[in-house]
This record gives C-alpha cells, structure tokens and sequence, in this order.
C-alpha cells in the first residue's frame, strides 16, 4: 500500500483504457451503481454510529479494580469485530487519562489491525491515519501507534519520516539520534562537510542532555563551537558558603543568615571554632554539576549554600529545573519558588522543575542544598551535590547571561 498516493478508502483513479463516463449506457451505469452499492453494505461496520458510540462510552466508564470491566469487555468485543474505517475514533478514544480504558481501547485496536493486515489488500483509512500522526496535539503514545502502523503498510515509511522531526515534540528525539547517525557515517566516509551539517543540526535540536552532550563533541572534533551551557541554560558560575551545622535532618527547616540577606562580604562562626566565607566557585562539569564536597568541604549533616546572578534579556516565563542531594529550595530575586525535602537521595539531572517568572536584567538566585548524616555503610561516599539551569518547556536555554561579580567588593 502507497501512503502517498492511495486514497481514503483505497480507490484510485481510472487508468488508460478504462471507459469514460460519459460513453457508458444507461444499463451499465445502473450495474455498476448497483455493484457499489453491494460492496459498501457488505464492508460496512457491524455496529454504526450511535453503537459505536455507546461501546466507546461503555470502555469510558471502567474504572479500578474491575469495575466496569464486564461491560468494558462486550463493549471491546464488539469494537473488535468492526472494520478499519473505526480505527481513527478508537485512537482519539485512546487518548484517555484512564489506563485501563486505554488498554481496552488498544486491545480492539490491535484485534482490527490484525485482520485487516492479514488480508490481500487490507483496507485502512489512510488519509485519516495520517492525519493523526502529523497533528503534535494528539499524545505520543497513539501518534507511535499510527507510526508503526504506517511503517508496516509502507515498509522504509518510518526511516523517511522521522529524519524531518527535528521540531516535533514527539520524534524530536528520534529525529536527532536519525541526524548523529547520518553525521557518523559522514565523517567514517571522510565527508567532513556534510558531517559537519548534520551535526550542527543534531545539536541545534536536541534537547535532552545525552544528545546535546554527544553532539557537541562530534562538532568540537571537526573544531566547531558547541556551547552545552548555553544551549541548555546550565548555571555554573557561583558564590558558595557552607557547611553550616544542621544535626538531625534539621537543615531544611532551619534558616541560616544567607536566607536573610546575601551578604558576599560576610563571615560566619560556627562550631569547632570554624568561619565560613563566601567562595567563588564555576563548576568544569559538562552538564553544570557543582560538588560541594569539592567546592566547600566534605560534610555530613549540614548545610550550604549557592548564590548567582543573571541577566535576563526581557521579562519572560522559564522553567527552573534542578536537582540536589540530598534537598534544596531555591529562591528567585527573593521569592521562594522552589523547595523538596527529601533526604539520602541521589542528584539526577533535570529531577524537579518548577516554573519561574524572569524579570528583565539582574535576576538574584539564591539555592540551599542540604546534606543528611553518613549513610550507615561507611564504604558509601557522603555525596553533595546541585544542578540548576533555567530553559524553556522544551529544555533550551533562555538565554541568560552570568552576570556575578568576580569579588565580593563587586557585589551591588
């Protein structure tokens, strides 16, 4: 089956030799209007219209611990034994809050395109199918569906689809691993130019960190620029104080003077007769990690604290994604707009995201990241660590420039 030739229904325009119209009897006009009339009824649904509604109603209603299921059962029968032409309504259906009707919903999916694709010329609303796939309002998981579908009534149709979704939101990915793929292969045949392109476009593109990070070191092999911290809005420019004692899992809830007022200048006494000052501290970390074992000190059952300021070139709406082990809340030109207590947990990359309100020029960001007691096997390191960055809902950077004073004389 030819998806970009063949119609809705299958049917294609007349080829040479046929008879026009115009130069057909009555007779044969009557015949044939007959014929078409005998292969409609005897392709048409086994339900129509309002049954079909009632079925996907019927699957609607399900809810857990089988309730529902009996009647989300016959309702899933009777869909099953329908022809392709329900295929676009169960889809739509699919889309669903609810996963055990999206299971039945799929079920007799699934029931419709194995009969159909066992047949000689199996039937599918084409037109419609593609329709679905090519709207990025419609959920990933059915416009996947669709894809594979698509790709096994058109062997090759995926491969030539995908390269071209660089701005999908759903095969964003996809397409990106399809360009650093094409780029390798570029480069292993000594075609540096195209190489080049393709990679260029792969980092433009990408969006999570894996791909931007693989891209940007293809392209720095071929002495082109990738900026990672740019392009995925990664801080890694900072003041840093700490370890402020916090015994018992009490540094979440405890304010330490940084909360009051970030005072660069500043000195701290604290136990053991230490004095904490403020450091400056950029993190080499390919995707913004700050050590602040590294930075400050090893620590355990305390807390520290990160300080930054960023230039925003308009007022705009951002996403702060962050992560921190173990907790962090962070504060954003004083107003606290994030915070999780959570306690001996590991830092992911991109593991909270709040949204945040930039304003045009200077944006004061201050993060507490708390640190809970040794873990109870001496041999597991005492980690304590942060990543922040400000991007869109996409994940690129929105454009921020570092604008923290380089000593804490500068600070205004």
């Amino acid at each position: 089956m030819n998806l970009n030739g063949a119609t809705g229904n299958g049917v294609r325009s007349a080829g040479p030799g046929v008879v026009p119209n115009e130069r057909l009897t009555t007779m044969t006009r009557f015949r044939i209007s007959v014929l078409i009339a005998s292969l409609m009824l005897a392709t048409a649904p086994v339900c129509q219209g309002d049954a079909i509604d009632e079925h996907l109603a019927a699957i609607a209603e399900v809810g857990r611990e089988a309730a529902g299921s009996t009647a989300a059962r016959q309702a899933c029968n009777a869909l099953a034994e329908q022809d392709a032409s329900v295929l676009p309504r169960l889809l739509a259906a699919m889309q669903t809050t609810n996963p055990v009707a999206a299971n039945w919903y799929r079920t007799a999916y699934e029931a419709i395109v194995a009969r159909q694709i066992g047949k000689p010329q199996p039937g599918f609303p084409v037109d419609e199918l593609r329709a679905l796939l090519l709207d990025t309002k419609n959920s990933g998981r059915v416009r996947r569906l669709v894809l594979a579908l698509c790709d096994r009534l058109e062997p090759g149709f995926a491969a030539a689809f995908i390269p071209a979704r660089l701005d999908d939101p759903e095969f964003r990915a996809d397409a990106v691993d399809a360009a650093l793929s094409a780029g390798q292969t570029a480069l292993e045949d000594g075609d540096s130019e195209t190489a080049r392109g393709l990679l260029r476009q792969a980092f433009e593109h990408a969006r999570t960190s894996d791909q931007v990070v693989r891209a940007a070191g293809k392209l720095t092999v071929l002495g082109e620029p990738a900026d990672v911290v740019a392009h995925l809005g990664l801080v890694v420019d900072w003041w840093m104080i700490g370890p402020f004692d916090a015994p018992q899992f009490s540094g979440f809830e405890q304010v330490f003077p940084p909360e009051q007022v970030v005072d660069l200048q500043a000195e701290y006494a604290c136990q053991q007769g230490r004095t904490l000052r403020w450091i400056r501290h950029r993190t080499d970390d390919p995707l913004g990690l700050v050590d602040l074992v590294q930075a400050l000190a090893p620590a355990a059952e305390a807390v520290g604290y990160a300080y930054t300021e960023l230039e925003a070139p308009r007022d705009m709406a951002a996403q702060l994604r962050c992560g921190a082990d173990d907790n962090c809340a962070v504060w954003l030109n004083g107003e606290q707009v994030f915070a999780r207590e959570q306690w001996l947990n590991g830092v992911r990359f991109d593991r909270f995201t709040a949204p945040v309100q930039l304003q045009q020029g200077k944006n004061r960001v201050l993060v507490k990241i708390g640190q809970g007691p040794q873990h109870k096997n001496p041999d597991v390191p005492n980690n304590w660590s942060l990543y922040v960055r400000f991007c869109d809902e996409a994940g690129t950077g929105v454009g921020l420039r570092s604008m923290l004073p380089t000593t804490a004389e500068e600070q205004r």
